[in-house]
Formats: C-alpha cells, sequence, structure tokens
C-alpha cells in the first residue's frame, strides 16, 4: 500500500523534487580548496597579526607636541598687515578723494549740456536756415491743428477749469 501511494504521488508531481544549483559541481572543488588553503594559514599565525610597541599611547602625544614645536621654530609666518604703513593709507584716502571728485565733476557737466547747446545757437545760424524747411514746418502744424476735433471754446473752458491763473501765468 506504502508502494502504490508512493507511486501515486509521483505521478502528481511528476519530479523527483530536488535538484542541483547550475555549476555546483565545478565551483564545489574551488571552494573546497580555498577552505582547506585558509585552515593552513590559519595555523601558521600565532596571533592576530597585530602588536603596538610597548609604551606607545604614552609617547604619542609628547611626540606631537614635539613635531608642533619644531615645525614652527624652523618655519616662522610672516603677517603682513596691510594698515599698518602710512603709505597705504594715504594712497587709499587720495584714491577716494579722486573717485569723488571724478563723479561729481561728470555729474555737473551732464545737467549743463542742454544750457551749453542753447547758448552755442547763434543769430547767424538761424538767418542760414532754408525758408522752405521752415513753410514745410508751418504747413504741417497747420494740418495738425485742423486735424482736431475740439473748439477752441472747448479748449479755453478744459483750460480754464483745470488750470489756475498761476499755471497759465508760469507757462506765458
Amino acid at each position: 500500500m506504502n508502494k502504490e501511494t508512493e507511486d501515486n504521488l509521483k505521478g502528481m508531481i511528476g519530479k523527483t523534487g530536488f535538484s542541483v544549483p547550475e555549476h555546483y559541481f565545478e565551483q564545489l572543488n574551488r571552494d573546497i580548496q580555498t577552505r582547506i588553503a585558509e585552515e593552513n594559514l590559519k595555523a601558521l599565525a600565532t596571533g592576530n597579526g597585530f602588536k603596538v610597541p610597548d609604551l606607545y599611547f604614552e609617547q604619542l602625544s609628547n611626540k606631537i607636541e614635539a613635531k608642533i614645536v619644531s615645525a614652527t621654530t624652523k618655519n616662522p609666518t610672516n603677517v603682513i598687515r596691510l594698515w599698518n604703513s602710512d603709505l597705504l593709507k594715504y594712497a587709499t584716502a587720495a584714491c577716494f578723494i579722486l573717485i569723488t571728485a571724478l563723479g561729481l565733476y561728470i555729474n555737473n557737466n551732464t545737467f549743463n549740456i542742454p544750457e551749453v547747446a542753447t547758448e552755442m545757437v547763434s543769430e547767424q545760424d538761424l538767418f542760414d536756415i532754408d525758408e522752405q524747411l521752415i513753410i514745410d514746418d508751418l504747413q504741417k502744424e497747420t494740418l495738425l491743428k485742423t486735424r482736431t476735433s475740439a473748439s477752441e471754446q472747448e479748449i479755453e473752458a478744459y483750460i480754464l477749469s483745470n488750470y489756475s491763473s498761476n499755471d497759465i501765468a508760469a507757462n506765458l
């Protein structure tokens, strides 16, 4: 009866249930040889392989301090102070004054340019203008005036309602 049950189970499963990983037998020989070599090396070693010299930690701080002292006495650092020199102080002050004066000079000249331009025009330059240019300019102004949709009464009422007499007198 056991045999029949076993045969029935084998028929249902179809496999034996055990499998060998790929390349198992090829790697097994290498793994065994590696373990044997490790065991032989461990047998040769008498301790853990690391040893600290006697009184190492007690002498360590003294050795470090000695090296620091010898390094500082060999190469003393030179400190250069920038503001220690009187020449540098005066040069800095002179540069500051020069930059300030240059800024003021440029600022004053930029505001005076329109005044200089109007003073340079002489009466002779005005007489040298071509009469046809003046006539064309006046015709353009008349064309602009004729295209406005507001009458003179409306413009006058707008000016009187929106501007004071002081504003009107100041613009004349």
